[in-house]
């Protein structure tokens, strides 16, 4: 399980969420057979109302504790080179923004229904003192997962999630099972297009079949007409050629007559 997840689940509650939230994880950890989880959850430690109210200010306006960093990283310069005019500017700005951040966790924390007394306002004033003075303290505070004001230290790294396991015999059936897939597919694919490519040659022979019909009827047509066309020369040569003799024949019947007149005459 992941520890850090949870940790910043539960710190994301108010106090009286707290405990019975926690058990929940307890009892989920346990099911999942992970009893380190299971204890390191245990552990955890219910936020006292300083620390949730820190905590609030911490995911609600994390903005406000980048500008406290950047205040205590001038203050400890200034320090180290021994510069009182701006360690005097410096202090000034200190406690603006010390009493600006504590009316902002006032309203957060009022916003959710909590008044914050004067000894918790105290505690929240040291831990800003605190973390000006120390850059760790800073890093504490924007985790958000503070549980007390008198333990500022980093918590312990969060253990990592075990590595899963890996069944390699399972993985290499899922190996080949979607190599099968890939080759099924790259096959469907090739079907498919020797199809289309199929069904467009199909269709172009049938196209190409009802051309040649009709060209070779068209060419029936043309034969029947060109014998008729001969069959119709021959009988008109017939015709011309019988025209022929019965015009030569009564042009010499006429040449006859026509002496026969000068005889007469």
């Amino acid at each position: 399980m992941d520890l850090k997840s949870i940790a910043d689940q539960l710190y994301a509650l108010r106090p009286t969420e707290f405990m019975a939230a926690r058990s929940e994880f307890v009892r989920a950890a346990k099911d999942e057979g992970d009893k380190q989880a299971a204890t390191a959850i245990g552990k955890f430690r219910k936020p006292s109302t300083a620390a949730w109210a820190l905590n609030l200010l911490a995911r609600r306006e994390p903005d406000e504790l980048k500008r406290l960093a950047n205040l205590g990283a001038s203050l400890r310069d200034a320090h180290g080179r021994f510069d009182g005019e701006t360690l005097r500017e410096l202090s000034k700005q200190r406690h603006q923004l010390v009493r600006a951040m504590v009316a902002q966790v006032r309203s957060l924390a009022s916003a959710e229904g909590q008044k914050l007394s004067e000894t918790v306002v105290r505690d929240i004033e040291s831990v800003f003192a605190a973390a000006l003075a120390d850059p760790a303290v800073t890093e504490v505070l924007q985790a958000g997962t503070l549980s007390a004001t008198n333990d500022l230290s980093a918590p312990e790294a969060w253990p990592e999630p075990p590595e899963p396991v890996v069944d390699e015999v399972a993985l290499r059936r899922e190996q080949r099972a979607e190599r099968r897939r890939q080759e099924l597919g790259r096959a469907r694919a090739e079907a498919q297009h020797t199809a289309e490519v199929r069904d467009r040659a199909q269709s172009a022979l049938a196209n190409a079949e009802q051309k040649a019909e009709r060209a070779a009827r068209q060419v029936a047509e043309l034969t029947a007409e060109l014998e008729r066309a001969r069959a119709a020369e021959q009988e008109t040569a017939g015709e011309v050629r019988e025209a022929r003799a019965v015009f030569r024949t009564a042009e010499k019947a006429a040449e006859r007559a026509r002496r026969q007149l000068e005889s007469l005459e």
